[in-house]
């Protein structure tokens, strides 16, 4: 008789949780943040772009939200780890999550999106940029950031285009095609960016001079060093970068500014992430460096909002904003829906959104759940901190390095 009163004790005590469960996810939306803030297993570079990303979230005022709550974990380098934290934002009893945001790394964001969709759960990705970082099949997934082939392809279809670099030569006789060097981090992320950069430069007659990787989890000097000595033997114009970690970031363009002679140095262009963040842009480094970056509409933002990080992350807490309002206006007449209910009318509010957004402007999806509505920018200063500048400052200071005096 005991064992009988205690099942039915537990039994009565699981409905009622349950239940107080299912009243709270009407009336409370909590989101799920994973970031690599407080991460362990995360470097301390992209520690800090985590820092840039919870200063968007959170600059969503009260009176404008309808989220009640963000709740944060850790993101880590170990996918075990990080299915065991999307299971326990999706199943806890006591306030499930009825959506997902982040991650920081694009190897996070990569596993947390297959995670998404194994598990039914609308995800909006704010800054990852990797090319193959949306499942396959992807229904619950929603990137707002640009990845590396949208970069490459306005950079080599709207700037150095085939028309505008023959147009910086001078003499057929005294003039050299744009050769370019590409330097990645040896991850999926790098690879998948070098690839698209590659085959958008070539596809406008720029030679590929220099095409090589590095390991951003240790990056050995030397090796950067044979790396920038082999672009030098290869007489390469342009150095794309592309580096997750602004400390890697940093350390890529000090050992090039260690081995290259002003006066013959190629330029040097970075593209977003770690280039992009508060502690690249702050840095010393960054003077003299071309930055290719998503657009930040800057008079569509609030004051508080520097950088794209900071863009990005408070574009997804507005867009998740209006899909939760729309799922209640699409529930309708349902009293009581269900999670899963909840859940598949704020990934179908997300998927219909076409809005002008704060800090990134008009968005909308493509079946793929990739934002098909992106536009870029150049930031540039000889010295101090990079600003916006026009494509054509690009052109210009490539134009000399196409052309040779054979008498000097």
């Amino acid at each position: 008789m005991k064992h009988r009163n205690r099942s039915f004790f537990t039994l009565l005590g699981a409905v009622i949780l349950l239940v107080s469960a299912c009243s709270a996810q009407q009336t409370t939306p909590v989101v799920g943040v994973i970031s690599a803030l407080d991460s362990a297993t995360i470097p301390a570079g992209l520690a800090a772009l985590a820092g840039e990303q919870k200063n968007g979230y959170e600059l969503v005022s009260a009176a404008d939200a309808q989220i009640s709550a963000l709740t944060y974990e850790a993101e880590s380098a170990l996918s075990d780890d990080i299915q065991v934290t999307v299971r326990g934002l999706v199943e806890d009893p006591r306030q499930p999550v009825v959506a997902i945001i982040g991650a920081t790394t694009n190897a996070g964001t990569t596993r947390t999106a297959a995670l998404a969709n194994f598990f039914n759960l609308p995800m909006v990705v704010p800054s990852a940029a990797g090319d193959n970082l949306l499942p396959s099949n992807n229904l619950w997934t929603f990137r707002l950031s640009a990845p590396g082939s949208a970069h490459a392809a306005y950079l080599f279809g709207e700037v150095l285009t085939r028309q505008a670099v023959s147009g910086l030569t001078t003499s057929d006789e005294f003039s050299v095609p744009l050769s370019l060097a590409v330097l990645y981090e040896q991850n999926t992320f790098g690879e998948s960016t070098a690839v698209e950069t590659a085959k958008a430069a070539m596809a406008q007659e720029v030679e590929i001079g220099y095409y090589g990787s590095f390991d951003p989890a240790s990056p050995d000097k030397e090796r950067l060093i044979q790396a920038f000595s082999a672009m030098k033997d290869a007489q390469v114009h342009l150095v794309y970068l592309v580096a997750s970690d602004p400390d890697v970031a940093q350390m890529l363009v000090r050992t090039f500014r260690e081995f290259f002679i002003p006066e013959d140095a190629p330029l040097l262009l970075g593209q977003s992430g770690a280039f992009a963040s508060r502690q690249f842009l702050q840095s010393a480094d960054a003077g003299g460096v071309f930055i290719l970056r998503q657009q930040v509409v800057s008079d569509r933002c609030p004051d508080g909002i520097e950088t794209l990080t900071e863009a990005q992350a408070y574009a997804a807490i507005r867009l998740l904003n209006f899909a939760i309002e729309q799922s209640r206006d699409q529930l309708g007449a349902n009293k009581a829906p269900t999670l899963s209910q909840r859940r598949e009318a704020i990934r179908d509010s997300l998927k219909a959104s076409s809005l002008n957004l704060p800090c990134l402007g008009p968005t909308s999806f493509d079946n793929a759940g990739q934002n098909k509505n992106l536009q870029f920018e150049l930031l540039y200063a000889p010295s101090g901190t990079p600003r916006l500048t026009n494509p054509e400052k690009l052109l210009e200071l490539l134009s000399p390095k196409l052309n040779f005096d054979p008498f000097e």
